[in-house]
Formats: C-alpha cells, sequence, structure tokens
C-alpha cells in the first residue's frame, strides 16, 4: 500500500511543486521524480508477481507502460523546456506550466491501472483527456490549438460511449447485484452467469467504441495523428506510450465481463474488425507521411491494431503477446518520439524532407532514432519483434491461419514504410549548415534508458513479468 500512494504522491507533489518554484529546482526534481515513481512501480509489480502487493496482476501489467515513460520523460524533460522555450519571464512561465502539467498528465496515468470501479476507471480517463489537452496546446501555435480542439470534441464523444457502456453494465448488475450496487469489476465477474446478456452485449459494444477512440482504434482514430503531431514531444511520448495503454486497459475490464456473461465470440469478432481496419488503414498511411511526428502517430495506430488482433485469436500465446506488446510498443515509441524531438530540434523542421543525415548530424540521437525505428518496424532482437511473433504464433495456434496471414502481410507494408523515412532521415549526411555533434547531458541517458528496455525485452522476459502475463492472462481471458 506504501508503494502504491507513493508512485501516486510523487508526480501530485511535484505538479504543484513546478507551479510555486522556479524551473530550475522543480527540472531536476520532475527527472528524479519520475525515476522514483518508476522505481515504486516496478517494486509494487515485483510483489505483485507473488501475490503480495499489486491489486492484480492485470493491473501490475498496465502500470509497466507508465513505469517507463514517466521514469524517462522527467529526465528528457530536463532538457526539453530549455531547448523549447526562451530563457525570459515568458519562457519561464511556459516552463513551469509545462512542468505541472505533466506531473499531473502522469499522475492521472497511474491512477488509471490501479483503478477497477468501473465508474471510477470512467473518470480517471476523462481527467486523461482533460490534461492532455491542456499540454497539447501549450505551444500555442494554430496547428495547436486545432489539434487540441479536435482532440476534445473527439475524445470526449468517444467517453460519452465509454460513460454509456459503464451505464449499460450497471443495468445488467441490477438483478444479480441490487438497485444500488458498487461498480466493482470484481463483482461483475463473480456474478457475470446472472447478468443481463443483452445489456452486457451492448456495454461491451459501447465500451470498444468510446474507449477506442482513446485508444487510437480506425475509424475513431482521426484525432490521434493531429494531437501526437503537434504537441511538445514529451507529452506525444505520453499520449502514445501510456495513455493508449490506459485505453486498453478498460477495454480489457469490459471485455473479460462480457466474456464471461455472453461467451467469447462478441468480443473476437468486434476486435478483428477494428484490429484489421486499423492495421490496414496506418499501414498505407506510414507509405506516404511528410511529417515526422505524424509518421510515428500512424505507427501508433498500427500497433493498436496488433494488439486488437492478438486479443481476437484468444490463444493463451496471442493474448500473452498482445499484452506483452503494449509494454514494447510504450518503450519503443517513446524512444522514438524523444530522439525525433532532438532531430526535429537541430533540423528546425518536422518534415521528413527536411532531416537528412541524422545519424552523422546527432551521432547518439540519430543511432537510437534509427534504432526505435527498426524496433516499430518489428525487426530482431528488439522486443516488439517477440511479441508480433507471439501474436501472430498464437494467431495459427487457434486456427485462424487466413486472418494470422492477412495481419502479417499488413505488418509487411508497415515494416517497409517505416523502413523507408527511418532510412531517408538517418543516411547519408545532412545538407547546408547543420551543425554537427552532440553533448551527453539528461535527454540521452532517458533515451539510453529507454533502449535498454526497448532491446531488454527483446533477449529475455523476466521471470517476474512471465509470471504477471500468466495471471493476466487468467483475467483476460477468461477471455479465451
Amino acid at each position: 500500500m506504501i508503494l502504491i500512494i507513493a508512485m501516486i504522491a510523487i508526480p501530485a507533489a511535484l505538479a504543484i511543486i513546478s507551479i510555486v518554484v522556479p524551473s530550475r529546482i522543480s527540472g531536476p526534481l520532475t527527472a528524479l521524480g519520475g525515476l522514483c515513481t518508476a522505481a515504486c512501480i516496478i517494486a509494487a509489480d515485483l510483489g505483485g508477481a507473488s501475490g503480495v502487493r499489486a491489486p492484480d496482476a492485470l493491473s501490475a501489467i498496465f502500470l509497466l507502460p507508465v513505469a517507463i515513460i514517466y521514469g524517462t520523460v522527467g529526465l528528457y524533460t530536463h532538457w526539453y523546456v530549455r531547448a523549447e522555450s526562451p530563457a525570459n519571464s515568458e519562457g519561464e512561465r511556459y516552463r513551469r506550466e509545462f512542468l505541472a502539467l505533466t506531473n499531473a498528465f502522469a499522475c492521472s496515468e497511474i491512477i488509471v491501472p490501479l483503478l477497477t470501479n468501473m465508474g471510477g476507471l470512467w473518470v480517471a480517463l476523462e481527467t486523461t483527456t482533460i490534461l492532455s489537452a491542456l499540454l497539447i496546446r501549450l505551444q500555442g501555435t494554430a496547428a495547436a490549438l486545432e489539434a487540441a480542439w479536435k482532440y476534445i470534441l473527439i475524445a470526449s464523444c468517444g467517453l460519452a460511449f465509454g460513460l454509456v457502456g459503464v451505464v449499460l453494465l450497471y443495468v445488467a448488475g441490477i438483478g444479480p447485484l441490487g438497485d444500488h450496487h458498487i461498480p466493482q469489476w470484481s463483482a461483475y465477474i463473480g456474478a457475470a452467469a446472472h447478468l443481463n446478456p443483452d445489456a452486457v452485449r451492448l456495454a461491451f459494444i459501447f465500451a470498444l467504441i468510446g474507449f477506442g477512440t482513446k485508444m487510437g482504434l480506425a475509424p475513431m482514430h482521426a484525432w490521434l495523428p493531429d494531437a501526437h503531431g503537434a504537441g511538445p514531444t514529451p507529452t506525444s511520448a505520453m499520449l502514445s506510450g501510456a495513455l493508449l495503454s490506459d485505453a486498453l486497459y478498460a477495454i480489457l475490464r469490459f471485455a473479460a465481463i462480457a466474456n464471461l456473461a455472453v461467451g467469447h465470440g462478441l468480443s473476437h469478432i468486434l476486435f478483428f474488425v477494428v484490429g484489421l481496419i486499423s492495421l490496414f488503414l496506418a499501414a498505407f498511411f506510414l507509405l506516404q507521411q511528410r511529417d515526422i511526428k505524424r509518421m510515428l502517430a500512424y505507427s501508433s495506430i498500427e500497433h493498436m491494431g496488433v494488439i486488437a488482433c492478438g486479443l481476437a485469436f484468444g490463444a493463451p500465446l496471442a493474448v500473452a503477446g498482445a499484452l506483452l506488446h503494449a509494454i514494447n510498443h510504450s518503450a519503443s515509441k517513446s524512444l522514438a518520439f524523444f530522439a525525433a524531438g532532438r532531430l526535429t530540434e537541430r533540423y528546425e523542421t518536422r518534415e521528413i524532407a527536411g532531416i537528412r543525415g541524422g545519424i552523422a548530424t546527432l551521432p547518439v540521437s540519430g543511432t537510437l532514432f534509427a534504432l526505435a525505428g527498426l524496433s516499430l518496424a518489428g525487426l530482431p532482437p528488439f522486443g516488439i519483434f517477440r511479441s508480433e511473433l507471439m501474436i501472430l504464433g498464437g494467431g495459427f495456434q487457434s486456427g485462424s491461419w487466413i486472418l494470422a496471414i492477412v495481419v502479417a502481410l499488413l505488418l509487411a507494408v508497415a515494416f517497409a514504410g517505416i523502413l523507408r523515412w527511418v532510412t531517408t532521415t538517418s543516411a547519408g549526411s545532412a545538407e547546408g549548415e547543420i551543425h554537427r555533434g552532440e553533448r551527453f547531458g539528461a535527454a540521452i541517458y532517458a533515451m539510453l534508458l529507454g533502449f535498454i528496455v526497448v532491446l531488454g525485452l527483446g533477449l529475455v522476459v523476466p521471470p517476474q513479468l512471465t509470471q504477471l502475463l500468466e495471471r493476466a492472462i487468467a483475467i483476460v481471458g477468461q477471455a479465451s
């Protein structure tokens, strides 16, 4: 319990501190706080693996993306706020607001996987929408303001669907649990056989549309490329690496109830539909991107589609691969956004056509961007290769041969798109008078820390994580 209190209290306290103290103090404190919070989450998860501390294994799994992101964002932000804001009073106001909102956003992202109350889960996700929208509009450009409004409108519409899903689930539980029951996930699981089946089906459909909007699943994904492209780089990493996982966590809670109450058919079919549409759209949009951050945003849609397909296959190997993929995607995508932020700052453009010779110009950041791109493309020995292999293996294991082949073909198209842009931006030499070289600092340490996770989960999955995955599979699926 102490660790859980600490992982919430640290970012919450830093959000307040960042408003009242100068950024030269709150910046290093945010870096330290992110690392301490990540340590608390890992310690709680290790305890959870032996059945001691974590709320349950599914919560423990979905805390890990937040640990990876907040642990590295804190360090990266120390460089970012100084590089992206002028050294005057206006810049100081920006830095204080950015650090306060970043810590508050991290706090809300941590709270989501800790909740198993379905109503509370909706409220926490709505809070993440408000805080992240404030971060997206912070740069004050016309594109940022438009992206923030678009994000608020679409995400709020989605969450309205999610709220209807929560209400319908409550209606489904009135018979067995009473008129004034607490909407606790474990209560619905215990009474699954007696829930109103029609209300449960509708609840899952509304939850998938509502929280799927937040997760960036097509065709509800329209907000994602603009928000990720226009927001500050650390915010883009937090949106892509942790927020999408939080929305997935909410969907899985609904899916587990629906699978027990009405069988697996409904969730498997709907996961296939949104998964394949997401993969198809993202794969072909990746081929024609012009903006480096929008390219990474479409890659996020692709990987959310891969996860949905893994859940749809239903085999334990595929479900384990989908859960592991959520962690791998968080690590690889945050690394890619961090490195892309370094490149766009040096080249002063987000246009892919304006970035050439990234490795020659920024030897560490450029190399890490290339490696993150190869990881996102699904090449070994990185973690995403392992989890995609598990998902496809589970697909063949479940007998869904044709669908598994379709997923593999779409992954090949996405691979070509990512590889094309990564090669274009990384290889060769820079044109014009671009300064070459970089100093080691907080941003590089943040990226190296992320790269250790990206590579490490490809080489080996720790036994504690394997235990958590096995227990989470038992939760999700009953699923399968």
